[in-house]
């Protein structure tokens, strides 16, 4: 009996030590496919019909106009590659039937979809194309604050001394990534085409998107299998667009352009490319992610995702010759280090069989 004992010790533990294996290799691999995700979200701002703003003769019209439909090509490609590819190979299409019928797990993935996508994916399409893609990750790193404050209003989540510390340090690596003598001087002596203040604006539309979708992703992954949820909020995510949001971009350029933007947008071969390689990268991240989520803890795993920054400097620098400000290299590196700081908690990390 004892040995029996042993021997089913050894077994979980086995098991145990395979999760988190499988937990850190998810969260690694989510950071590399993030941060190079980066690359063809900012190669599409180079090539038709962004480029040439869609031809209009007012900038933020073109650029509104651009980060509309990136991010409704980016919902679209997601949801197809994600149903299509990613579930059949996980063999969870028979699993939809359960989710879309269950309310409790539909409501909370009806949130997620909003806050993640026409709020989050968005502003950082509007963050990309106004700022850059450099600035569009770092600034993202600043989530992490908002989903501890809002787990703490609505969720009632107590902060741990190393918790508020860790919030410090990030808010404090924040403002040097926006660096505030700067972001004031370029919105009142804007020097590009565009209205500068509205690619802050999506910077801070993308930080509050993620935060709270990540409490709200939590909420589901609790009653249901992420392999088979996320197919369905991306889903979520497509049909609000093509309900809500395309008609307001009908309404805001007219029918004439509204079609004509679709049909530049929809033939134009080297733009479709580039955001399938975005949806790709990105669409892998989220289903990545939501698999190291019960592996090794949401902590640990947001942590270790966050590495994605780097990852993204360095590969908008090698493949699109993007400069690297020192402001937002120190100030990411300081994010980086209080998610950990914030993360890293005993009972974070041991959440999910860690």
């Amino acid at each position: 009996m004892t040995e029996l004992t042993a021997e089913k010790k050894s077994i979980i533990a086995a098991e145990k030590k395979a999760r988190v294996k499988w937990g850190f290799i998810w969260a690694i691999l989510t950071a590399v496919m993030w941060g190079i995700g980066y690359v063809p979200l900012q190669t599409i701002w180079f090539i038709e019909p962004l480029s040439i703003g869609y031809g209009f003769e007012d900038p933020n019209t073109g650029y509104l106009v651009g980060s509309y439909l990136d991010a409704f090509v980016q919902a679209m490609m997601f949801g197809l590659i994600l149903t299509i590819v990613w579930s059949g190979a996980t063999g969870k299409y028979r699993e939809w039937k359960r989710v879309i019928t269950n309310r409790k797990i539909l409501k909370w993935l009806f949130a997620g979809a909003l806050c993640g996508g026409p709020m989050a994916i968005f502003g950082t399409a509007l963050a990309t194309g106004y700022i850059g893609a450099t600035f569009a990750a770092s600034v993202s790193l600043l989530s992490c604050v908002v989903g501890a404050l809002v787990g703490r209003l609505f969720n009632h989540e107590k902060f741990s001394i190393k918790a508020i510390i860790g919030i410090i340090v990030i808010v404090v690596g924040g403002v040097i990534i926006l660096d505030p003598a700067v972001m004031i001087d370029n919105i009142l002596h804007p020097t590009g085409e565009g209205n500068v203040l509205l690619g802050y604006l999506g910077a801070l539309m993308s930080v509050i998107g993620w935060g709270v979708e990540g409490n709200l992703s939590v909420r589901a992954l609790n009653i249901t299998d992420a392999d088979a949820s996320l197919p369905v909020r991306f889903f979520i995510e497509f049909v609000f667009w093509c309900i809500f949001m395309l008609p307001l971009l009908l309404c805001l350029v007219g029918p004439d352009a509204f079609f004509s933007c679709m049909q530049q947008t929809f033939s134009n071969g080297p733009f479709l490319f580039w955001m399938a390689m975005a949806a790709l990268s990105l669409g892998f991240c989220y289903a990545a992610q939501y698999k190291a989520f019960p592996l090794i803890g949401v902590g640990r795993t947001l942590s270790l995702c966050n590495l994605y920054v780097p990852v993204s400097m360095i590969a908008l620098f090698v493949f699109l010759g993007q400069p690297i400000g020192v402001m937002l290299v120190v100030g990411s590196i300081i994010a980086i280090v209080g998610t950990f700081i914030m993360y890293w908690e005993k009972g974070n990390s041991e959440e999910g069989g860690a």
